[in-house]
């Protein structure tokens, strides 16, 4: 009993070692990025829930796999995580779904998949929560995810603070890179959430998304359009082979315009999956009303969330252009674990070896080192500097 009771001191003083080193890595990607940063980042973005109100993480009862490995990730990284149910396409029954052209032969996973999502907003809205970040099962995320959040979240806000957007872009008919060294403090203001005060999504894990190149897209134009917000030297980056979607994608856009280790914040366009999404209140509400209630069920609930925030659903005169914001390479990305059995499509469109583990964009990914974690040992970069 004495040496089980030594055992385990030794390995909770491991796991508190671990757990510091992270922390002080993290730090280093705010160093990196700029020495001016430090005294203008958020704190709030520290907690338990990453400066929103809640963590949501979507599963279906069924992938306890994925449900274990999700406990322990967030366990490892000090997140606290609610559980929303995944829903099966074969309970999602025709008389729920809105409108009477939706289209009959969708897969019962995307049918699932939308009932699911539309399940987390309504919770969000009626227990009025200001803002809840939504995962699903097989999100993954890098070890340092807090230090890049609060860097992700001084990007965001020329995008997201209206009383100072104007201050940022003189033409919305120009495409401005604007270094985040060099956004305007913003005003004295009380922020409802440090990621600012007027947004409707914060697309933080996709497999795919465009620079904004035409205000002719964007319903209204506004003068933060085309800005995109560049975050040089982040040393959570890969190198540009490895910006890209899956092994047999080409590479992102991203590598081919911007210096290696560059991080680019700029309004959604045309993203795609739904790993990680932030929605405040008002964009929940009018998410709900329009996918709930309105629009024919046609097609994967991600690409029905990327057309939104693209303005295809803005109606003239009636509807503001929502504020969609998103994140070259994301900070959550999807986890090919082995067998990488998907419960809506298949991975990769099919392609990626299922024998091997990998996150794409994710250098210390935490599902790929929480053995380490548990049993000790040094943390693995799966995308390595060359």
């Amino acid at each position: 009993m004495i040496v089980s009771h030594r055992a385990a001191g030794i390995a909770f003083i491991a796991v508190i070692l671990i757990i510091q080193s992270f922390r002080l890595h993290g730090a280093q990607v705010i160093r990196h990025v700029g020495d001016q940063l430090s005294s203008k980042v958020s704190s709030d973005v520290l907690n338990t829930t990453l400066g929103f109100q809640e963590i949501v993480v979507i599963n279906l009862p069924e992938r306890t796999d994925r449900r274990d490995a999700m406990t322990l990730a967030a366990a490892l990284t000090n997140l606290q995580i609610t559980w929303a149910k995944g829903v099966p396409g074969t309970d999602v029954p025709d008389k729920v779904i809105p409108g009477e052209d939706w289209e009959k032969s969708i897969l019962r996973g995307n049918k699932g998949s939308w009932r699911a999502h539309m399940n987390v907003l309504n919770t969000i809205i009626d227990h009025n929560l200001t803002s809840a970040l939504i995962l699903e099962d097989d999100a993954d995320w890098d070890i340092r995810l807090k230090s890049q959040l609060q860097v992700f979240a001084r990007a965001a806000q020329p995008f997201t603070l209206n009383t100072h957007q104007a201050a940022t872009v003189t033409d919305p008919d120009k495409i401005v890179n604007l270094p985040i060294t060099s956004i305007p403090s913003p005003p004295n203001q009380s922020l409802s959430s440090p990621y600012g005060n007027n947004w409707d999504v914060l697309w933080l894990g996709h497999c795919g998304t465009n620079f904004p190149t035409s205000t002719i897209l964007t319903t209204p134009p506004t003068n933060t359009s085309l800005l995109r917000v560049t975050i040089l030297n982040d040393p959570t980056v890969p190198n540009p082979q490895y910006l890209k979607a899956h092994p047999f994608a080409l590479p992102d856009q991203l590598a081919e315009l911007y210096p290696p280790h560059t991080r680019v914040v700029h309004l959604s366009s045309g993203t795609i999956c739904t790993q990680a999404y932030a929605v405040s209140q008002q964009g929940a509400r009018k998410l709900l009303w329009r996918f709930g209630v309105q629009e024919a069920l046609t097609k994967g609930w991600d690409l029905f969330l990327g057309e939104w925030c693209d303005g295809l659903f803005v109606e003239q005169g009636r509807d503001t252009a929502p504020v969609c914001v998103t994140v070259q390479p994301p900070l959550f990305s999807h986890h090919f674990g082995k067998g990488a059995a998907s419960d809506i499509t298949a991975p990769g469109g099919g392609f990626v070896d299922t024998e091997k583990e990998m996150t794409p964009y994710v250098r210390w990914s935490v599902r790929l080192n929480i053995g380490r974690w548990v049993e000790g040992g040094e943390v693995r970069d799966q995308w390595p500097d060359e």
